[in-house]
C-alpha cells in the first residue's frame, strides 16, 4: 500500500506539468502555424483565437492580371492598434503558392507562418509568390491574419480575412517586331527616320476582314518598333495594317502568323511586301506613302488645298498637313502631296 501511495504521489505532478506542458505549445499562437483556415476551404477562420475582428486590416496586393505560368509576388498586410504580433494563412484556389518572406513557410499548398511575427507600429508584411496555371481563366488568393499580443497564449488574439483577391491568368502577349518607314519622314541619305507613332491592326485573312486586335508605338530612328496583342493567336493568318495620321493606310501583302508569340514583318525590303505593292522606294528603302492629311484613303486635291492653305498662313507644330515631319508646312509638304496626287495614290486593300 506504502509503494502505491508513492506511485500516486509522483505520478500526479508529472501529468500536471505534461498537460501545463501542452497547453503553452497549443496556446501559443499555434507555433508553426495552420492551414485550412482560409475562406478556400473554411468559414470558422482562427476560430481559436476568439471571433473574427473586423477592425482586424487584412490585404492582399499585388498584380490583378498575370500570364499564364509566369511567377509573379504578391503582399500580405495584416496591422491591428494594440497589437504586436502575427500570425497567417495563405491559399490559393488553383495557382501555386512559395514563399517569398522567411517568416513564413509552406504546408503542403499553403502558406503559414513559422511564429509569432514581430509587428513593427501595429503592423507587419509578408511576401510569397504566386505561380498561374498554363490556361487562361480567373483564380483566387485567399487569407487569414491572426494579430496577437505576442503573450504566449490566446487571450485577446484577433484575426480576420482579407477580401478574396482575384487573379485573372491571360495568354502571354503576341509581340510583332515591325519595320516600316513613312515616305516623308524618311531621309535616305542618313537612313534616318523622324520618329513619330503608327498604329497597327491584324485583320482576319477571309470575309470581311474583322479587327482581331491593335496596338499603337512609336517607330525608332530605323522604322522600329514592336507591338503587342492580347487578343491574337499563335498559328493564325493575320493581315498587318499600318496607318499613320498623314499618310496611306498599307495591308501586308498576305496573312502572317505569330509562331511561339512572335511574329517579325518588314514593309521596307521589297515593294511585295505590301498588298498591290502599294509602296514608294524612297532611296534603297520601300516607305509607305504620304499625303493622305484627312486620311480619306487617297491623296488628292483636298489634301492638296489643306496643304496650301496651311503653308500660307504658315502653320507649325504636330498638324496633319505637315507630311515630312519637319514641323512646318511649307513647299516641301504642297510639293510632296501633289506628287502622290498626281498618280492617284490610295489604299488598295484585299
Amino acid at each position: 500500500m506504502e509503494k502505491t501511495n508513492r506511485f500516486k504521489i509522483l505520478t500526479v505532478p508529472f501529468l500536471l506539468i505534461l498537460a501545463v506542458s501542452m497547453f503553452s505549445y497549443t496556446a501559443f499562437a499555434d507555433i508553426g502555424g495552420r492551414t485550412g483556415r482560409t475562406l478556400k476551404t473554411s468559414t470558422s477562420g482562427c476560430s481559436c483565437h476568439s471571433s473574427r475582428d473586423l477592425t482586424t486590416n487584412v490585404t492582399i496586393s499585388g498584380p490583378s492580371t498575370v500570364t499564364t505560368g509566369s511567377t509573379n509576388t504578391y503582399t500580405l498586410t495584416i496591422s491591428r492598434t494594440t497589437k504586436t504580433g502575427a500570425g497567417c494563412n495563405i491559399s490559393a484556389r488553383t495557382g501555386t503558392l512559395n514563399i517569398v518572406s522567411t517568416t513564413i513557410h509552406k504546408s503542403g499548398l499553403e502558406l503559414t507562418h513559422n511564429n509569432n511575427i514581430p509587428m513593427v507600429s501595429n503592423s507587419v508584411s509578408v511576401s510569397f509568390s504566386y505561380t498561374a496555371p498554363a490556361s487562361p481563366l480567373t483564380d483566387t488568393i485567399f487569407a487569414t491574419g491572426l494579430a496577437t499580443n505576442s503573450s504566449g497564449d490566446e487571450i485577446g488574439d484577433l484575426w480576420n480575412w482579407a477580401p478574396s483577391f482575384r487573379v485573372t491568368v491571360i495568354p502571354p502577349p503576341k509581340i510583332l517586331h515591325l519595320t516600316v518607314l513613312i515616305e516623308g519622314f524618311f531621309n535616305p541619305g542618313s537612313g534616318i527616320l523622324i520618329r513619330d507613332t503608327v498604329r497597327v491592326y491584324l485583320r482576319n485573312t477571309t470575309a470581311p476582314y474583322a479587327i482581331v486586335d491593335q496596338a499603337k508605338e512609336y517607330l525608332d530612328q530605323f522604322g522600329k518598333a514592336d507591338f503587342s496583342f492580347n487578343t491574337a493567336a499563335n498559328s493564325t493568318p493575320y493581315y498587318v495594317v499600318v496607318q499613320h495620321r498623314n499618310s496611306i493606310e498599307t495591308w501586308s501583302a498576305g496573312g502572317n502568323s505569330f509562331v511561339s508569340n512572335s511574329l517579325t514583318y518588314d514593309f521596307t525590303t521589297a515593294s511585295s511586301k505590301a498588298y498591290g505593292s502599294n509602296m514608294q522606294l524612297v532611296g534603297a528603302k520601300w516607305t509607305i506613302f504620304s499625303g493622305d492629311e484627312n486620311q480619306d484613303g487617297t491623296v488628292d486635291a483636298s489634301d492638296l488645298s489643306d496643304a496650301d492653305n496651311d503653308a500660307l498662313n504658315s502653320l507649325s507644330g504636330y498638324v496633319p498637313t505637315d507630311v515630312n515631319g519637319d514641323e512646318f508646312v511649307d513647299a516641301g509638304d504642297v510639293s510632296l502631296i501633289d506628287n502622290n496626287g498626281s498618280i492617284s495614290v490610295s489604299v488598295i486593300r484585299p
